[in-house]
């Protein structure tokens, strides 16, 4: 169990001071100021954000359910302290949870029917990360697909593919992503389609469409592998 320290612990008392004033003082209810210090907390860095809810449950000695309770209510009072452009929001979100281990835990909840049909299963225990994640599916016309855990969505692969490009992560040169793809899966018959063309005259349109159909043969056959290649080719920032 890691201690909490603040990175900031001026500007942390500063702006806790600030708000309380500004408040009234004694006006916030104990709620309230729970709320506000686990914001602030957050914001600080002293609490990953990125941080399962049994973690930040050992930091806090408290329970997961607590956690839970904190960051859902903690962002809906206090939202307004911790702006984030929604681009850079959500390269965050996806370089925390599109990792092996988050997809193998996620994986756990969701059938073996859904990830055959290429729904890779997307843990996401921060209720403010999970309204912006779901909110991108949304605007490229998806819908997310909730099983058996209200933190785990699932979501197809062709639909991550489009938040990509909606968002301008993918490597634009089609022909950049073939010779990624050439290293990533040499022998599939989506690659081997692609090599009959003209490479010089190969379009987006061609590439998507082999993409699009490794990742879902990925996902429907393991979460590691392949599938981190595919995801990271997809999602540059991702780590590892």
């Amino acid at each position: 169990m890691h201690a909490i320290e603040l990175n900031d612990p001026a500007g942390f008392g500063n702006e806790f001071l600030r708000l309380t004033l500004l408040q009234g003082f004694q006006s916030l209810t104990k709620r309230d100021l729970e709320l506000l210090i686990f914001v602030l907390l957050e914001r600080d860095g002293a609490i990953d954000r990125g941080a399962s809810n049994a973690a930040v449950a050992l930091q806090l000695r408290v329970t997961p359910a607590k956690v839970k309770g904190l960051r859902r209510d903690g962002y809906a009072r206090w939202r307004a302290l911790v702006p984030e452009d929604g681009e850079a929001a959500l390269r965050r979100i996806a370089a925390t949870v599109l990792t092996e281990a988050n997809l193998r835990s996620g994986a756990k909840h969701v059938s073996e029917r859904s990830r055959r049909e290429g729904f890779l299963a997307i843990r996401i225990e921060h209720p403010d990360d999970a309204q912006r994640f779901e909110q991108a599916i949304l605007e490229v016309g998806a819908l997310p697909v909730y099983e058996r855990n209200r933190e785990v969505v699932a979501v197809r692969f062709d639909t991550l593919l489009k938040i990509a490009e909606r968002w301008g992560y993918l490597q634009p040169d089609p022909q950049a992503t073939m010779a990624a793809l050439k290293k990533l899966a040499p022998a599939s018959q989506e690659v081997a389609d692609l090599l009959k063309k003209d490479v010089t005259q190969l379009r987006w349109d061609d590439v998507r469409g082999a993409l699009n159909s490794l990742g879902a043969k990925a996902v429907g056959s393991t979460v590691e592998g392949g599938l981190k290649g595919l995801l990271k080719l997809v999602f540059p920032f991702i780590p590892g």
